[in-house]
């Protein structure tokens, strides 16, 4: 009983009324039904997957930013599209996946659905000219990356067809305050991020080998988000990694990993996961380059100093990026692919250091984009 009080109060301190309201619509799927966005007079878009973070974050976000646009929806669980569809008033869901991709009227495609579906339907759609917004990861095999990539090229040659990724992390006004405080800095940079997860069950559809472990489902937001710091100043070729884990039979909890690249950069990810958060995902991000220190608590607030000077910045509603990342297809501003792409290889071959118990490697995203007939 406390739970179900605290929780939507918390949310609301964190998340503010409207973030929060959609969270329980979704949660309770077909509650509040008084919230349903009205139809935009344009409707183009078509959203892959109907579970809560499509439900609560991409329509909530997409409704307010761009009008409730949704003209179809589809997901292999029948309440899931049925209640999404019921909410967001889209007349007639799709039968298929493949049947939304084909539908003429949509012309930009959010994927949000299950990891290793992202690039097949990524590259359907690409194929018919659709604009697309894939959540990560984009791939979870290096064989899916390859086809992701050359699918992005043949589309940009074509000129049309655009992908935009779902990695937030870059996207959020901490980090890009951070960034402005670094322009001109061209030192090694060091950064650590330390993260406290979610507890998922043996049975959870993370922990199916097909879909790409924890490295691909969590992790790799903040190998993305390194990637995107160290290509401020420069743009890494060679990583040398070192992973240590606590429990050998389950290497994708609590565990750390470590980067440096021949320049000096450090970076450290730790993913702990021994108690459920009450508040969701808990990040402390911890930053400095030259003169420049930064501490991210949560994506709340940050203490940033730059030389002599000190600066508080305070975020409210909390800000990881998902507005002005799932945003993309509608400004004229996005982000470099190349800098997804990157990312990507690096964290496909931590997760399969993971999965294979290795714990030293040194991987270079020439040679992957080599392997895939890609420059880098």
């Amino acid at each position: 009983m406390f739970s179900a009080i605290a929780k939507p109060l918390r949310f609301l301190q964190i998340y503010g009324l409207r973030r929060t309201l959609y969270k329980i619509a979704a949660r309770k799927r077909g509650a509040l039904g008084w919230l349903r966005p009205r139809p935009a007079s344009a409707r183009d878009i078509g959203v892959l997957g109907c579970g809560q973070f499509a439900f609560a974050t991409i329509g909530c976000i997409v409704a307010k930013c761009a009008g409730n646009r949704f003209i179809d929806c589809y997901d292999p669980d029948a309440n899931a599209q049925a209640t999404f569809a019921g909410f967001y008033r889209v007349p007639a869901p799709a039968a298929t996946g493949a049947g939304l991709i084909a539908n003429p009227a949509v012309r930009l495609v959010f994927v949000a659905s299950n990891h290793a579906s992202h690039t097949d339907y990524a590259v359907e759609a690409l194929a018919l000219g659709k604009d697309v917004y894939c959540e990560k990861p984009v791939s979870v095999t290096e064989e899916q990356a390859g086809r992701l990539f050359h699918a992005v090229r043949e589309a940009e040659a074509a000129g049309r067809g655009r992908i935009f990724a779902g990695y937030n992390r870059p996207h959020s006004k901490a980090v890009r305050a951070l960034r402005e405080a670094c322009r001109g800095r061209t030192g090694p940079l060091t950064l650590n991020c330390f993260v406290v997860g979610h507890v998922l069950p043996e049975s959870h559809w993370y922990r199916r080998p097909e879909e790409g472990t924890r490295i691909c489902g969590n992790v790799g937001h903040w190998i993305d988000l390194a990637v995107h710091m160290l290509r401020w100043s420069a743009a890494p070729d060679e990583f040398r990694i070192t992973i240590a884990c606590s429990d050998e039979r389950a290497r994708d909890d609590n565990m750390s990993v470590t980067i440096a690249t021949p320049r000096g950069d450090l970076v450290t990810i730790v993913l702990t996961s021994r108690a459920e958060p009450f508040e969701g995902i808990n990040e402390t991000v911890n930053f400095q380059q030259d003169d420049v220190i930064a501490k991210i608590d949560d994506f709340r607030s940050m203490t940033l100093w730059s030389g002599e000077a000190l600066a508080h910045h305070r975020f409210w509603p909390k800000d990881v990026g998902h507005e002005r990342a799932i945003t993309q297809p509608f400004r004229a501003e996005r982000r470099d692919w190349s800098e997804v792409e990157a990312s990507t290889l690096l964290m496909l071959h931590i997760a399969a250091m993971v999965v294979d118990g290795r714990r030293e490697s040194v991987f270079r995203v020439s040679e992957a984009m080599q392997r895939l007939g890609l420059r880098a």
